[in-house]
């Protein structure tokens, strides 16, 4: 297998300029809204990680890894009336001893900006990570999601390459209401992943920009209507360089009470590569989020054309679940999975078939106002379908946590 190596380094120049630019526009923006509130969040946290299958090895006699992992961050928010910024860096460090390839200095930034007026509404939400491959390509169910469309579905899967991964996303939203029950809205989803290494025919370089232009219209008070447009060119530096798609889709959200929301929307999505004809494919979320005092529930399921770096696009049938709750005033539990089987949408490329499962159970003790324990278990489920072979692990990790009353300051 032909392997190319770069520099840790040699980073994108192109993802850096796209970094900074939203950067700069929401720091413009956010000088020159009136008072409000800043706010800055501190997060400490420590681990202690056992797994006893971490590569998601076929071979059964695997040696199982413990470790530590020391995390870091800080919320910079801003909130006005009609505006809200934050900005979140964090760092990460892990370490297991006797599996040096397991060892990494993972970086994390997320920001997002808001505004809203009468007529208009504009966000825009990105995040970059500089993160071991080992981590960054195994799909998490991540417990603190609430939005279905945050749910990412851009991994490979191919748990067991030990080196580093680059990715920056950036996600421009725009609304303009034309009366009080129609509304256009235009999103762009854009992302450039990187590698340290590059393994011809399994893991590659890629870009993936996907643009939607939508039509909603109420139909009474809880019902709204949904049409929309899709175009994405999807681009990686080996294999089929280019693939472009256009697609529809159709659908409706339903406010189930003030607390419940239903979605449910389908379409066609038409990919066209180098090495074969046009493909059409059904796409389709359906998803239900309720939000209680005490309660969070998130089930999906959907079935998307994603994009990874095995060099191609991928139809795949996912099903989300996450689900929380506060016991009392001192304990919290959630449950969550995520299942998903994969198909090659290029019939010629069909290594990267597979089928994941991860579920995951946590518990948290919230010792004071300050500080907390989570104790946290994944099981996860790995069959790849060029090897013939499925693999399993069990995690265990259980994270100190430090949260000191945030600091906040009106002008």
């Amino acid at each position: 297998m032909n392997m190319q190596t770069r520099a840790t380094s040699n980073v994108s120049e192109q993802c850096k300029a796209l970094a900074i630019i939203p950067i700069v526009l929401v720091a413009c923006a956010v000088t020159t809204v009136e008072a409000a509130e800043w706010r800055i969040e501190p997060l400490l946290r420590a681990a202690a990680d056992y797994e006893d299958n971490p590569y998601l090895s076929i071979l059964t006699d695997f040696e199982s890894q413990s470790g530590y992992i020391l995390e870091g961050s800080a919320e910079v928010a801003y909130t006005s009336e009609t505006s809200n910024f934050f900005i979140t860096p964090t760092l990460r460090n892990r370490r297991y001893g006797s599996s040096s390839g397991l060892d990494s200095n993972d970086q994390f930034l997320r920001f997002g900006f808001d505004t809203n007026s009468r007529s208009t509404a504009f966000r825009i939400r990105g995040n970059y990570s500089r993160e071991s491959v080992q981590t960054a390509e195994r799909a998490d169910t991540d417990l603190s999601i609430t939005d279905p469309e945050l749910i990412p579905d851009n991994d490979t899967g191919r748990i067991g390459i030990t080196d580093r991964r680059e990715r920056f996303q950036v996600t421009p939203y725009f609304l303009f209401r034309m009366s009080d029950i129609s509304a256009i809205s235009a999103r762009l989803n854009y992302q450039d992943v990187r590698y340290d290494q590059v393994f011809a025919g399994v893991l590659t370089d890629y870009t993936d920009a996907r643009f939607d232009l939508s039509y909603r219209r109420s139909w009474s008070e809880r019902n709204v209507g949904i049409l929309s447009g899709t175009y994405r060119r999807y681009q990686t530096d080996q294999g089929n360089n280019v693939v472009d798609g256009v697609g529809f889709n159709v659908g409706f959200d339903r406010a189930i009470s003030e607390t419940t929301q239903f979605r449910a929307t389908a379409g066609l999505e038409n990919t066209e590569t180098a090495s074969s004809n046009s493909d059409v494919n059904w796409v389709t979320d359906i998803s239900l989020v309720r939000q209680l005092q005490t309660t969070s529930l998130l089930a999906q399921y959907r079935r998307s054309i994603s994009a990874s770096g095995s060099g191609a696009l991928g139809e795949r049938d996912s099903i989300n679940l996450n689900f929380t709750r506060r016991l009392n005033d001192l304990i919290s539990a959630g449950i969550g999975a995520r299942v998903y089987r994969t198909n090659a949408v290029d019939t010629a490329l069909t290594f990267d078939e597979r089928d994941y499962v991860q579920l995951r159970a946590q518990f948290t003790w919230h010792l004071s106002q300050i500080f907390s324990i989570d104790a946290n278990y994944r099981y996860t489920f790995l069959n790849r379908d060029a090897l013939l072979e499925s693999s399993n692990s069990n995690q265990i990790t259980v994270w100190f946590n430090y949260q000191p009353l945030p600091i906040t300051r009106s002008r």
